[in-house]
This record gives C-alpha cells, sequence and structure tokens, in this order.
C-alpha cells in the first residue's frame, strides 16, 4: 500500500471499465493498493497470480486500455521498473517521492541469494498457499518463509 495526500483538488484519470470522473479534494488520502495492480489480470494476464519470472521478458500490452502504454522489456535494466511499464509495476512506487532504496534493496537480494544458491538447494517447507501474505509499510509473509536447504554436493 502506498498513500499520498493530495495537495490540490484534481480529478483522476479514468480508471479502465470505469466512464465516471473521480474528483479528488485538496487533503484527500489517496490508497493505491500495488498488491492489486500487480496482478491484475487486465494488465499482466490470466496469470498474473503465479510466479513466473519469465513474464519480465515479454512485452505485454492489452487493446482494451488503449492509453496504457504496455510493458517494454529492457534488457539493460537490472529489474523492470515503473517505466517500463507505464506505472503497471511499481514496486517500489514512482516518481520523485520513490524509495530511496530501491537499487539498495535489489542489489543486496542478489548478493545475498547467490551466495546462498551457489551452496544450498532450496524449497518451499510447507503449501505455497499456506504462506500467507500480509500488508503494513511492506507487504510480507504473515508466518514467515520456511524453507528447506540442502547442501549441494561438491
Amino acid at each position: 500500500i502506498l498513500i499520498r495526500r493530495a495537495l490540490v483538488d484534481d480529478t483522476l484519470p479514468l480508471a479502465w471499465n470505469n466512464d465516471k470522473q473521480v474528483k479528488v479534494f485538496r487533503g484527500t488520502d489517496i490508497f493505491m493498493l500495488f498488491w492489486n495492480l500487480h496482478r491484475s489480470p487486465v494488465l499482466w494476464g490470466e496469470d498474473a497470480d503465479v510466479f513466473r519470472p519469465g513474464r519480465w521478458r515479454e512485452a505485454r500490452s492489452n487493446p482494451e486500455l488503449p492509453e496504457w502504454k504496455g510493458y517494454t522489456p529492457n534488457p539493460k535494466a537490472l529489474y523492470p521498473n515503473e517505466v517500463a511499464s507505464d506505472f503497471a509495476f511499481c514496486p517500489f512506487g514512482a516518481g520523485p517521492r520513490k524509495c530511496i532504496g530501491d537499487q539498495f534493496a535489489f542489489m543486496e537480494a542478489v548478493c545475498v541469494l547467490t551466495s546462498v544458491l551457489q551452496k544450498y538447494d532450496m524449497h518451499l517447507a510447507v503449501p505455497a498457499e499456506e504462506v500467507g501474505m500480509s500488508t503494513g509499510a511492506t507487504i510480507h509473509t504473515e508466518k514467515g518463509l520456511p524453507v528447506v536447504l540442502t547442501a549441494r554436493s561438491k
């Protein structure tokens, strides 16, 4: 969830499948649910809620959303972001108030995973549907992420 406050009265752009203008008054808090946005079948296809890392190598558009420029993979970028997806994928927010730790977080994750995966094979210790998600300032698992590590043979 990302929260922003309107500094002036404004009218939002039309949303998909909605022909009514939404007026926002100065001081209104706007809650953006990126969890929903990132799993929208309208934007990302019917398998939007499936873990499929290969999707980031595939261009994506929707003729029902002519205003959306779609997603265009950038092979030179380290990871997909809001620019490549016309703001349909914003894991760290976007614009001048984007999280300043986004690049650090991605590089840190790459370093940790690389170190671990060089030495261990990993799989979930529980069925995926039991993991559960919870939201706060960030999205996280409800009860941790139980995994089993098996040392790789040398």
